[in-house]
């Protein structure tokens, strides 16, 4: 294994377990709206706490290496 290909792995296994964590916070959230029905500032706030794991994870892909497109 090449030595530049090193921190490349690296950073995909922080990036892939960064947006494991957003993923988790989302499906963790949206559990509790669940059990929250009934109280909606608790629901507005859980609401707020999936958008913002959502709009992170989001920039997170853009950090991503895409190959280019084969022509």
């Amino acid at each position: 294994m090449s030595a530049s290909g090193e921190p490349e792995k690296v950073a995909s296994r922080e990036l892939v377990h960064e947006f494991r964590n957003l993923l988790a916070v989302i499906v963790n959230y949206c559990e509790l709206i669940a059990d929250e029905t009934s109280d909606p500032a608790a629901v507005q706030s859980d609401l707020h706490e999936i958008r913002t794991a959502a709009e992170r994870a989001l920039v997170l892909t853009e950090q991503i290496p895409v190959p280019p497109k084969k022509s």
